[in-house]
């Protein structure tokens, strides 16, 4: 484009006198047009000038021109719609607030259930007692857990890294819960490298959630931060597994 402007440049000669004025190329030309239609258009959406012969209000107009359409994001992957049980791993104890991995457990449940990702999900109380009476249960893989508590699928969450503090250190993320997502197939007893259904990177989908410092002001309590975090998280979990579509301002993840 620089080079083109610059011909168009030189193709313009000198006025002849100062009562005579030098004509414009096409491309000039079209760059003027181009500019009074978008002051046209940026008058239209502020004053609700008329548009086109019509009247559009300013909201109108901007979905008109493209502003606003939600881009559709199709599902990571597909859960089963038999039982699916939802198995949270904190091996490096990250998490020093107990109650945000049962957060997100309920409001991870909740999400995929309301939209139709899982059809049914094993209690967390069933996880729990697998838990308590399985010996060693830490040792196990996910594969035999799952099959234990009767799921087709787990889905897997192994905790990263959470921060959860009422006290507020960086301004931009005061707080913040990262894990990695995996779905594992239960049903799958012969092949170890046919266990993992999705994704194909054997560390998982990361997912990560923050807080910026005035939110974290706003929810005052460890406790309080800690549900909002979980609660953000299980939302961003579950849109992996249903076709949505993104907001305004949101990007794919």
């Amino acid at each position: 484009m620089n080079t083109l402007w610059n011909c168009d440049c030189k193709s313009v000669s000198a006025p002849a006198s100062r009562g005579l004025r030098a004509s414009r190329s096409p491309r000039q030309a079209l760059s003027s047009n181009r500019g009074r239609s978008a002051l046209w258009v940026f008058l239209a959406v502020v004053f609700g000038l008329p548009f086109g012969g019509c009247t559009y209000s300013g909201g109108e107009l901007l979905y008109f021109l493209g502003f606003g359409r939600k881009q559709k994001v199709e599902a990571k992957f597909r859960l089963t719609e038999g039982p699916v049980m939802i198995l949270i791993d904190d091996i490096s104890e990250r998490v020093d607030w107990p109650a945000a991995t049962r957060y997100l457990f309920d409001d991870l449940a909740q999400e995929l259930l309301k939209h139709k990702a899982a059809f049914k999900i094993i209690p967390l109380q069933t996880v729990d007692h697998l838990r308590q009476s399985i010996p060693n249960f830490g040792e196990r893989g996910c594969r035999e857990v799952g099959e234990l508590g009767g799921a087709e699928q787990v889905l897997w969450i192994e905790v990263q890294d959470f921060f959860a503090e009422e006290q507020i250190r960086d301004a931009t993320t005061a707080a913040y819960f990262s894990v990695t997502v995996k779905a594992i197939n239960v049903l799958e007893k012969k092949s170890r490298t046919r266990v993992r259904l999705w994704p194909t990177s054997p560390q998982g989908y990361p997912m990560t959630v923050s807080m910026s410092g005035s939110e974290v002001s706003m929810a005052k309590r460890t406790d309080a931060i800690s549900k909002e975090l979980a609660g953000r998280l299980a939302v961003e979990i579950a849109k992996l597994f249903y076709d949505h579509r993104l907001g305004a301002f949101e990007r794919e993840r």
